[in-house]
């Protein structure tokens, strides 16, 4: 597999501590820039660093075309179009409770990212749809890594629970 596409995945568990800030009076010649007292969650500094791990993962540089991931469009041959003629788009998927595979290509799934980025949690489904043991609530995402050849793109559907909802992708093999 060639290297010319490589996504690194981090995870880090970081301690937290409240910590209250006092009110600060003052104001500029055309704002009022007091602030009351209020508690702000910060890193602590007596703990440190819990752990966490980081974890590189080789895609192909040719995937099979543009729509490995929520934002369709042909780069080669769209030029400058979107931006000439003002064409926009969100690079999110509409979902509803009827199950959407996110790709037909029938290789081996190398890394997923999905988040939710509308109202209803959506649901996910790793073993071709038969059951849906991710849920992801809304605004939440998930990325895992394919595992040998256990788990293939095609492999991948999301849908909704209830109602309709969004989400942003990316699927690589």
């Amino acid at each position: 597999m060639a290297q010319d596409r490589r996504i690194i995945m981090k995870t880090s568990v970081l301690p937290t501590a409240t910590t209250a800030y006092a009110a600060v009076p003052g104001s500029l010649e055309e704002y009022n820039i007091s602030k009351s007292t209020y508690n702000k969650n910060t890193i602590s500094t007596s703990i440190g660093r819990l752990g966490g791990n980081s974890k590189m993962t080789d895609i192909t540089s040719n995937q099979w075309g543009d729509a490995w991931t929520s934002f369709p469009m042909n780069w080669e041959t769209a030029g400058d179009v979107w931006e000439t003629v003002g064409i926009s788009w969100t690079g999110e998927t509409p979902m509803t409770t009827t199950q959407y595979r996110l790709s037909t290509d029938s290789n081996d799934l190398q890394f997923c990212y999905i988040k939710n980025t509308g109202s209803n949690a959506v649901i996910i489904s790793l073993d071709a749809n038969s059951t849906y043991p991710l849920k992801l609530s809304a605004g939440a995402s998930t990325m895992f890594r394919g595992y040998s050849t256990n788990l293939k793109v095609n492999e991948v559907y999301v849908k909704t629970s209830s109602g309709t909802s969004t989400i942003e992708y990316l699927i690589a093999k």
